[in-house]
Order: structure tokens, then sequence, then C-alpha cells
């Protein structure tokens, strides 16, 4: 079934950007990606995989929960609350966020073409 693919691949995603896996994480996302954060700034496919192979941010943990996906021909909307414990600006933080991502199907292949993450209303 696709979708379980597209949870397949988050689940990918989810363990390269924890293991600062750089080439995995070019592998699973498209050359057009948008990487959207909490505070507003979106980066590219290239800029976010340097912040992750940089070690910008260094991902110890990241829990994933509350999956919904929804898959339309060769695209799926994801969603999901993502739990981390992050090394950022410095110093250890946890993120707390609901993330929204767009995947698309390229050359059979699920890849991460749109994410954007906000705060959860209280």
């Amino acid at each position: 079934c696709d979708a379980d693919d597209v949870l397949k691949a988050i689940e990918e995603y989810r363990k390269a950007m924890v293991d600062g896996n750089g080439a995995r994480l070019l592998e699973l996302s498209s050359d057009s990606m948008s990487f959207g954060h909490a505070t507003g700034a979106v980066q590219t496919k290239v800029e976010f995989v340097k912040t992750v192979v940089d070690k910008v941010e260094v991902f110890h943990a990241i829990k994933l929960y509350d999956h919904s996906i929804r898959v339309s021909g060769d695209l799926a909307i994801a969603r999901h609350t993502f739990d981390a414990d992050v090394f950022f600006q410095g110093k250890d933080q946890n993120f707390l966020l609901s993330i929204v991502q767009t995947w698309k199907k390229e050359d059979g292949r699920w890849r991460l073409f749109v994410r954007q993450s906000f705060k959860p209303l209280s």
C-alpha cells in the first residue's frame, strides 16, 4: 500500500536526520524540496542537508507519532507530531512540533517535496 511506503520513507528520513547521514537525506529529498521551519525560515534541499552534515543542528533523538497519511496519485500528504531532542544554537533543546509534509513519487520512490513545521496550539 502506498501509505505504508510513505510511512517507511518518513521513518528513513527520521533515521537519517538522527544519524547525520547527508547522502541518505539527499537521496530521500526531491531536488526542488522546500523545508520550512516553525521560525518561518525556509531552506532548499542542499541548505537543510548542510545544516545536518555540518552539525548546525544535531538531532540526538526524534520521535514521530500521530501519523496521518493521504495518498493521491504520485503525491502524499503526511502529518505527524515531531518530538526531538536537538543541539541547536549552542544548547540542548526539545522541539515539540506539528509537521505537514508533501511527498512526491519520483522514479518509483517517495521523496520529500515540502515540509513545514509549526508549534501546536496549546
